[in-house]
């Protein structure tokens, strides 16, 4: 299968030919037959019409009508009524602009541009491209428009790369030439810096549809880490809080029973909170932030982790992401799905963290897992990696073969039969922190 600008290369040299052949039936026609047109010569006629036709029936290369067999029969057919002059050229041409304008909404619809989205106002004229109410002329119009680089003229730089692949003579010099065009090291050389693992994939002969495949695969990743860090963020924000008012209402409820006479203990009070992680200094008792997760893990769950506590938003800045990575990664390790599969388990927005039940609740291992779906793609891996090593460490025995489903052909490979009996997801681990506690999440 040809590269699409290798179909516009065929096609431009195909189309050539035909008008030179047309013209060449013309000026024929007029030096030998002595007729102003060939319509006026009934062989000439003939020979113009045949070579139209040949140029989309009979065509040697891969264009962009190649396969549209519905299409090509009904052009046919009114090529051989053009020949008795029931049809004119007018009304076949007008019908080949009518396929082409379908032929480019398909085409729109299968280059994957909503993964180069990056605002909802792209997004939405990509939602046109089935308005049959919108012209095509300008519907490309506005998909030029959104996808241009101001450092760029389009038009003129693929004119230039459609040279450059015309007169490359070895696979390398054609490779440069897709560097050039797609990464566009002389506009935007830090741009460039930042996909050189793609550059290199493209020096190195990789396919550009391999190349553009895993870049969207890593967009997806990528985007899956920034996904669940900012559902991190927003869980921790109300953790703060709750963490914030429970601590508070310790204090005082503390001060009380010590000395009913005094008053409750003032807001700035510190009921014996650690130091913050990064800089060491004491934490307020209404204006700290911590890690939800490493709460949970340890007032919920009762296992042994240090928790993360910050003094300020700029102490959470330079390390919270950090901790995310080395603390809190996904358990499936390499086989998350994240990395794999942009079409992650999501619930009004926020990815759905889930704890392993077993090991939370029995072996005291923190396992957690990005989404119900992963842990459940990666439970046999888990339960003979972590569950059976850890219950002979603590000598812990049990036989949980009916919660499993083999595979009739092969006794080695199972699944849960109810995976949603292995884990607690994060918003019922809060909710039983919340009743354990006596703090309200607001």
């Amino acid at each position: 299968m040809l590269e699409p600008w290798d179909e516009v290369i065929a096609l431009q040299k195909e189309r050539q030919l035909c008008a030179d052949d047309v013209q060449a039936i013309k000026t024929s026609c007029i030096k030998d037959h002595g007729k102003k047109h060939p319509i006026e010569c009934p062989d000439c006629w003939d020979r113009l019409l045949n070579r139209i036709r040949d140029r989309y029936l009979n065509s040697a290369s891969k264009e962009w009508f190649s396969g549209r067999r519905p299409f090509l029969l009904e052009l046919d057919t009114m090529f051989s009524k053009a020949h008795g002059f029931e049809v004119d050229l007018k009304t076949i041409e007008q019908r080949i602009l009518d396929e082409k304008k379908e032929w480019y909404r398909d085409k729109v619809k299968n280059l994957g541009l909503q993964h180069a989205t990056k605002s909802p106002s792209q997004e939405r004229i990509l939602q046109n491209i089935n308005d049959r109410s919108i012209a095509v002329d300008q519907l490309a119009s506005e998909l030029r428009e959104i996808f241009s680089d101001g450092a760029v003229k389009n038009q003129e730089a693929f004119n230039g790369f459609l040279e450059k692949l015309r007169h490359a003579q070895s696979p390398q010099e054609r490779n440069e030439a897709y560097v050039d065009i797609f990464f566009q090291p002389n506009h935007d050389p830090s741009g460039a810096t930042k996909s050189q693992k793609y550059v290199d994939m493209v020096r190195n002969g990789t396919p550009v549809a391999d190349t553009v495949a895993t870049m969207i695969r890593d967009r997806h990743s990528a985007k899956g880490d920034q996904d669940q860090k900012q559902a991190f963020q927003k869980q921790l924000e109300e953790l703060r809080r709750a963490k914030a008012a429970h601590e508070v209402d310790k204090a005082k409820r503390d001060k009380a029973r010590r000395d009913k006479a005094r008053a409750a203990v003032p807001p700035n009070d510190q009921h014996d909170l650690p130091s913050c992680s990064v800089c060491s200094k004491p934490l307020g008792i209404q204006d700290f932030i911590l890690c939800p997760l490493c709460q949970v893990l340890g007032d919920y769950f009762g296992l042994e982790v240090k928790s993360m506590v910050f003094c300020s938003q700029e102490c959470e800045d330079e390390r919270y992401e950090q901790h995310l990575d080395a603390t809190h990664e996904c358990a499936s390790g390499q086989g998350c799905v994240r990395l794999h599969d942009e079409d992650v388990e999501m619930n009004e927005g926020r990815i759905i963290l889930v704890f392993c039940r077993e090991c939370v609740e029995i072996l005291k291992v923190p396992s957690i897992f990005c989404s119900s779906r992963c842990f459940g793609e990666n439970f046999r891996h888990h339960r003979e990696s972590v569950h059976i090593p850890e219950r002979r460490n603590i000598q812990h025995e049990t036989n949980d073969e009916d919660q499993l489903e083999f595979d009739p052909e092969d006794k080695t490979r199972y699944r849960a039969r109810k995976i949603e009996e292995h884990f607690i997801t994060f918003d019922d681990a809060i909710t039983g922190w919340q009743q354990k506690t006596g703090a309200t999440v607001r």
